[in-house]
């Protein structure tokens, strides 16, 4: 295209949608488009410059791109990127010489964001597993408890017995079904994308559902801040897991909760405290199922988990204090949208 003007090349480079970089040949960023910014979460004058090791977070993946393309072969494949604020971003890209009169003047990198998608297919993974597990520990109990019940004479004692069996395999039909249940909703939500969300109406409205579930438990919380957050339809089930939570593990006569939201510059905290008997030390990630469990340790089950990985989907977080007298508090970070978002 002899004689088009440069300027729409640059112009395209940067207004697409698709994260991608230049490079010179050592490697050192000379350019990049303003979804690459958006996508590291860096200003164009502190990236630009810098090392392209700046945002690799796999050293093996690296070296292989580095490999190929000092080859003058394009290389593509998957990879592991490290935001400025240390989050690690899963993603498909392509890095490819830039060739000009038969000699490589620079590399052009360009990135697809496939976060979203691993985060769903370890979700599925895990709850596979906990499911395995919850399963596992119940039958166990069912099949101890029919054998107690063919060794018993006494009839009182087999009806005992019997019934405790059932309690144990409703447990298990329940929890395939929650699993089920919680797999479909993550299922529905893997192609959609993250909006500006009312916080206080979602948020009250989990709160309401709670309080007709759970006659015996207080609730005790005023009127929330008009926030949006940046989430999508399953942030009530989120909501709605942690207040189950905070009631199904409280071992008071009469389970309180308390929420409250803490609303601050870029993002906003929902704190979900009760009276129950708190987490030990360390065992955050074990009840959050970001361990793996075993027959020592038996997680809060697949409610957390969810939540964990949904709010993880916000690039928001969720975490418990294990360093507290009596009671747990969760917090849940969320994000509060950018001005494209709104």
């Amino acid at each position: 295209m002899t004689g088009f003007d440069v300027r729409v090349y640059e112009s395209a480079f940067r207004s697409i949608d698709t994260p991608a970089l230049i490079t010179d040949t050592g490697l050192v960023i000379r350019d990049v488009n303003e979804a690459g910014l958006a996508f590291t979460g860096y200003e164009y004058e502190e990236f630009v410059g810098q090392s392209a090791t700046l945002i690799s977070e796999d050293e093996e993946i690296y070296a292989e791109i580095v490999e190929t393309i000092l080859d003058d072969e394009p290389w593509s494949g998957d990879f592991e990127l490290r935001t400025k604020g240390g989050d690690t971003v899963f993603g498909q890209g392509s890095v490819a010489p830039v060739v000009l009169d038969g000699e490589t003047k620079g590399y052009v990198a360009v990135f697809i964001d496939t976060t979203r998608q691993r985060r769903y297919e370890n979700a599925m993974d895990v709850l596979n597993r906990l499911l395995r597990h919850d399963l596992r520990n119940d039958l166990n109990v069912a099949y101890g408890h029919l054998q107690n019940a063919q060794s018993q004479a006494d009839d009182e004692d087999v009806s005992d017995a019997l019934e405790q069996v059932e309690v144990a395999l409703s447990r298990v039909i329940n929890r395939s079904e929650r699993a089920r249940n919680l797999g479909a909703l993550l299922e529905q939500a893997h192609e959609l994308d993250n909006r500006p969300v009312r916080l206080d109406q979602v948020l009250h409205e989990a709160l309401i559902e709670a309080i007709n579930r759970f006659e015996d438990a207080h609730f005790r919380f005023e009127t929330f801040p008009e926030i949006h957050v940046v989430a999508d339809h399953l942030l009530r089930t989120v909501f709605s897991a942690v207040l189950e939570n905070a009631v199904i593990h409280n071992d008071a006569d009469s389970p309180i909760v308390d929420v409250d939201v803490e609303e601050r510059e870029e993002d906003v905290v929902v704190r979900v405290t009760d009276n129950g008997p708190g987490v030990p030390e360390g065992t955050a990630d074990l009840i959050f199922g970001r361990e793996e469990l075993d027959q020592l340790h038996h997680g809060s089950g697949i409610s957390l988990f969810f939540a964990d990985t949904v709010v993880k989907s916000y690039n928001g977080d969720i975490d418990v204090d294990t360093d507290r007298s009596e009671g747990a508090e969760f917090r849940i970070r969320l994000n509060k949208p950018s001005k494209t978002d709104r």
